[in-house]
């Protein structure tokens, strides 16, 4: 067999901005807030 390369993983850089607060956090997904990116509904 043929050596090949399946895959490759790419992770950017994530900045340590600020967080969110708990609470927050936990209603968004996430702690970080340049993570949350939420689904917008499409126009009907």
């Amino acid at each position: 067999m043929q050596k090949r390369e399946l895959a490759r993983a790419y992770i950017p850089r994530q900045p340590y901005v600020r967080l969110f607060p708990l609470r927050e956090a936990l209603m968004r997904g996430t702690i970080f807030p340049n993570l949350y990116m939420p689904y917008r509904e499409k126009d009907r």
